[in-house]
C-alpha cells in the first residue's frame, strides 16, 4: 500500500471540534499513530499562529509545522520559510475604508494580530471558533507594518468592497466571516514550499480538510480527503470522504491513508 510522506491538516473542523471546543482524543491519538509510521504532520489553517498555540493539547502534538493565514506564513521546525505579506495599496485601502465606513478587521502583523473593533457579530464567531477577543488597535498601525491577511466580519455591503479590491481574494470561513489575502495565496500555494523545503514531491503529500479555503490543497495533493461534515463542494474535491470530526473523523481519515487501526 503507498502511504503519503506528509499530511496536511486543516484546523477548524477537521482537526479541532467546535462543539466539544478541544481536540478528540482519537484525534490526537491518529496524529501519534502517524507519526510512528514516519510521516510527517502539518497544520494548514487559516488562522494566525498565536491563536493556534491557544489551543488546548495542540503543542503536545508531533507536529513537524504549520502552514498558516491560508499559506501566506509557513513555519517548519520552528524556521519561518515562506511568507507573503498583502500589498501595503490593498491594506491602505481597506484602512481608508475604515475611516468613513467602519466593520470590524482583524489584522495579521507576523507576530501579532488586532481588531479595530468589536461588536455581537465578532463575539458570536471568535466564541464558535473558541478565540478569545483580539486586543482593539488603531486601524492605522496596519499602514506601518507587514500585514499577511485581514479577517473581516460583515455581510453584503462589506463583502462586495472587499471582493472589489484588485490583486486579492476573498475566502468564507464562516457566516458573515471572510479572509482577505493576495489573489495568489492559498494553502496549496503554501504547502508547495513546506514541500519543496522538506523534498518531498506532491503527490507524496496528503491534505485533510472541510472548508472552502481547504479546495485547492484537496485538489492537488496526492491523496485527499475531505471531512463529513464538509459541505458537498468540498466533498468533491477528495479522493475520500471521512466521518464527522465529532465522530472520529480525522482518526478514520488517516487509517484510510495510513491502513491500520487507531
Amino acid at each position: 500500500m503507498n502511504t503519503p510522506k506528509a499530511i496536511f491538516i486543516d484546523m477548524d473542523g477537521t482537526l479541532l471540534s467546535h462543539k466539544m471546543s478541544c481536540i478528540p482524543k482519537s484525534a490526537q491519538d491518529a496524529l501519534f499513530y502517524a507519526q510512528e509510521k514516519g510521516v510527517l504532520l502539518f497544520i494548514a489553517t487559516g488562522r494566525h499562529l498565536n491563536e493556534l498555540h491557544q489551543i488546548s493539547d495542540l503543542d503536545s502534538l508531533p507536529l513537524a509545522g504549520f502552514v498558516t493565514l491560508n499559506g501566506g506564513y509557513c513555519v517548519v521546525d520552528g524556521e519561518v520559510i515562506h511568507k507573503k505579506p498583502l500589498h501595503p495599496e490593498t491594506v491602505r485601502m481597506v484602512v481608508e475604508r475604515l475611516a468613513h465606513d467602519p466593520f470590524p478587521c482583524v489584522f495579521c502583523e507576523e507576530v501579532d494580530l488586532y481588531i479595530n473593533m468589536i461588536n455581537e457579530h465578532v463575539e458570536e464567531l471568535q466564541s464558535i471558533l473558541s478565540l478569545p477577543l483580539p486586543d482593539i488597535c488603531d486601524p492605522l498601525r496596519a499602514l506601518d507594518a507587514e500585514i499577511f491577511q485581514i479577517a473581516a466580519f460583515g455581510r453584503a455591503k462589506e463583502e462586495a468592497f472587499l471582493r472589489s479590491l484588485p490583486g486579492t481574494k476573498l475566502t468564507r470561513w464562516m457566516d458573515g466571516g471572510f479572509d482577505l489575502a493576495n489573489e495568489d495565496v492559498n494553502k496549496w500555494e503554501g504547502i508547495l514550499h513546506v514541500l519543496r523545503h522538506c523534498g518531498i514531491a506532491p503527490h507524496e503529500a496528503a491534505a485533510i480538510g472541510d472548508a472552502e479555503n481547504d479546495m485547492e490543497m484537496l485538489k492537488n495533493a496526492g491523496y485527499s480527503v475531505a471531512m463529513g461534515n464538509a459541505d458537498d463542494d468540498v466533498k468533491k474535491c477528495a479522493g475520500f470522504v471521512t466521518r464527522h470530526v465529532d465522530n472520529d473523523g480525522l482518526a478514520k481519515a488517516i487509517e484510510h491513508l495510513l491502513g491500520g487501526n487507531i
